[in-house]
């Protein structure tokens, strides 16, 4: 038996020792990377890199390339050509798409990704409203990495309930999933600060088109049960009041007799009255800022929903969920239902007062 441990334990010593190890100084680690169109149809790589001191662990500064190829694994070859240190790929916490790239389609750009084994699949993805490089060689980040500040920014707003989620393995998912379309953030920069804009939307790989803020928010509440968020509205009086979410859950129904499905939305959401602009008794007008919360969710929830059937996309995913609750369900088949689909929307809006003069 000592025989035996003795024999692993030599073992494990003689594994660890395998291990390639890297110097940050001595290497460069890509954080962030931009993809654009470029003539001939060639593609446009862009990478971010923190280029780290040796002796000098606080000093760190940003540093970027580009270039132009068929390939991003070739263009990375090309790159390496005029750095010093060798690029450590499959790192990339960030990776970005400008508008025209990604109305190409994403799927053979995103090919390299999804076959790296070191690349992480909660790295986010976004489409920039315009060319993602310019993006990158804004001076956004001040004094901290850009890759790091990046990430940040799209993290703490997805933990905050302000974005859908969706980093490579939720798009990966919803891009070979049949019954849904994929998404992702919308980016804008302007005057060297980023901006959360939006969400772009995608047919198969391709982006076809952009919500804006408050679509986005009308969407996250009719994606899944979620537990932050605020939605404004305005009163009859010309007041407007801000709802703060803190519990909402959302349920899709399908009726199974008639041929052509019909799909019913119930959307709950437990909110609470912070900001009240010009509402004297908040109190004994609830019942009518109720309705008046209830009234705009449900027609911005179906003016999305018509955008969506119009696009021919699916992004919430009620494909998906009618395949679920039907017996051979047929791709070919939905698509063309999905063009005439009889989509309702019930919501129900439970208030509070806690927080607000009474």
């Amino acid at each position: 038996m000592n025989r035996l441990f003795h024999l692993v334990l030599v073992t494990c010593f003689l594994l660890t020792g395998c291990v390639k190890q890297q110097i940050l100084e001595k290497v460069t680690l890509p954080t962030t990377c931009a993809y654009d169109n470029a003539p001939n149809d060639l593609i446009e790589l862009t990478i971010t890199t923190p280029r780290f001191q040796a002796g000098k662990p606080g000093d760190v500064s940003n540093m970027w390339y580009s270039k132009v190829g068929h390939t991003s694994r070739n263009i990375i070859k090309l790159m390496e050509m005029q750095i010093d240190r060798p690029i450590i790929t499959g790192k990339f916490s960030v990776e970005l798409f400008g508008k025209e790239m990604a109305a190409k389609g994403l799927s053979e750009v995103l090919d390299v990704t999804l076959r790296e084994a070191q690349a992480s699949r909660k790295k986010y993805l976004a489409v920039v409203d315009g060319r993602a490089k310019e993006m990158l060689q804004a001076n956004f980040s001040s004094n901290e990495e850009k890759g790091m500040f990046l990430f940040n920014l799209l993290d703490t707003s997805v933990r905050n309930g302000l974005v859908p989620i969706q980093n490579l393995h939720e798009f990966e998912y919803s891009l070979l999933a049949k019954g849904m379309d994929p998404y992702l953030p919308f980016l804008t920069l302007e005057k060297d600060q980023i901006i959360i804009s939006g969400v772009a939307l995608f047919k198969d790989d391709k982006y076809v088109r952009s919500l804006n803020e408050k679509q986005m928010r009308v969407m996250k509440f009719l994606l899944k049960n979620v537990d932050h968020g605020t939605l404004e509205a305005k009163l009859d009086s010309g007041s407007y009041i801000a709802m703060v979410n803190f519990g909402s859950k959302v349920n899709y129904r399908v009726s199974k007799d008639a041929k052509s499905p019909k799909v019913t939305i119930y959307l709950t959401i437990n909110g609470e009255i912070l900001d009240s602009m010009g509402v004297q008794y908040p109190t004994k007008e609830q019942r009518r800022i109720k309705e008046r919360f209830e009234k705009d969710i449900e027609k911005d929830g179906m003016d999305l929903i018509k955008i969506f059937i119009k696009e021919g996309i699916d992004p919430l995913g009620i494909g998906d969920f009618v395949r679920s609750k039907t017996r051979k369900w047929n791709e070919e088949e939905w698509k063309l239902q999905y063009q005439a689909l009889n989509v309702g929307l019930i919501v129900k809006v439970n208030l509070t007062e806690t927080g607000i003069r009474k």
